[in-house]
């Protein structure tokens, strides 16, 4: 019975040719090298890649405008933004696909194609290149245009400047402008390198933070902080910096989070029911399917926020 099995699975192995998760193994053994940023830059920037995973397949197209055009093999359709880090990472960010995430692989190049992995060297997408808008993905964005009469009426617009008051305004802007730089100049002379030990104390509190209900956590630094499915219900963040953090499905109810900065965070399907947002600013924050039911967002800043199938916001 043993041997039947392993016969069995020998010869499953030998028609899907087993094939590895982990990009060293793959490279030891049919070749291939790591891309540098500008050969990332090169192999997308204006081009189309085609992602499979196990679960999903896209055709992104990198337009060099910074947005990225996705289609599907049934032909849905999605937009983002793209971007290559300086490690050489190519990263971008759906609106609604992948749970609207910010994703960063690394690129190998294997025989013909290419391999998409994390910093852990695991394989997440396999990858083909075409060269332009393969599936014409692209579309203009229509950008809304202000009204003037809503400004007059707001006193957010003025009548046009004489040309006096142009020539005024622009040496007051050249003014400004060496003021900046003479600020600059003076923070740069006081900077200072951050200890091993004030570097290793904020890792911890991000660590803590992802367990930690009811916790006193007032202007606590956790910006960009990987806090998917944390626990922290009741907890005060107020004044808190959470810009950019990924905050996916955490438990936020009744959380104490005035005044905080939540600016494109990452929190769709979060549950924020009862928590205190009041003058929280929410710009461009990732919002879909989070649960605001009964909370206070009196003066909450949600411009540009991604709000589909949000629960408890009035629109």
């Amino acid at each position: 019975m043993k041997t039947h099995h392993f016969f069995s699975l020998l010869l499953i192995c030998t028609l899907s040719s087993c094939a590895t998760s982990n990009v060293e193994d793959l490279v030891a053994q049919k070749g291939g090298e790591k891309l540098s940023p500008d050969q990332v830059l090169s192999l997308t920037e204006g081009n189309t890649l085609y992602l499979q995973s196990h679960n999903s397949d896209a055709y992104l197209f990198m337009d060099k405008s910074g947005r990225v055009y996705g289609v599907d093999r049934a032909k849905n359709k999605d937009i983002g933004q793209w971007d290559v880090s300086e490690q050489g990472e190519f990263c971008f960010r759906m609106h609604t696909w992948w749970d609207a995430d910010m994703l960063c692989y690394f690129m190998y190049k294997v025989e013909s194609d290419y391999k998409l992995t994390n910093d852990n060297g695991l394989i997440k997408f396999s990858a083909i290149n075409y060269p332009g808008d393969y599936k014409n993905s692209y579309y203009p964005l229509h950008k809304k245009k202000k009204s003037y009469r809503k400004s007059l009426r707001s006193g957010k617009a003025r009548p046009s400047a004489t040309k006096a008051e142009r020539t005024q305004k622009m040496s007051s802007t050249e003014n400004s402008q060496q003021e900046r730089s003479i600020e600059k100049n003076i923070t740069e002379e006081n900077t200072y390198t951050i200890s091993s030990e004030d570097r290793e104390l904020r890792y911890t509190v991000k660590w803590m933070a992802r367990d930690c209900p009811g916790c006193n956590l007032a202007e606590t630094n956790l910006a960009k902080a990987d806090l998917v499915g944390a626990s922290l219900s009741g907890a005060n963040l107020r004044g808190s910096d959470l810009h950019m953090a990924r905050l996916r499905r955490a438990d936020l109810e009744g959380a104490n989070l005035e005044d905080a900065n939540l600016s494109y965070c990452n929190m769709p399907g979060a549950n924020l029911k009862n928590a205190n947002l009041r003058g929280a600013n929410l710009k461009g924050a990732n919002l879909i399917r989070a649960d605001f039911t009964g909370a206070d967002l009196t003066g909450a800043n949600l411009d540009n926020a991604h709000l589909e199938g949000v629960t408890g916001i009035i629109r």
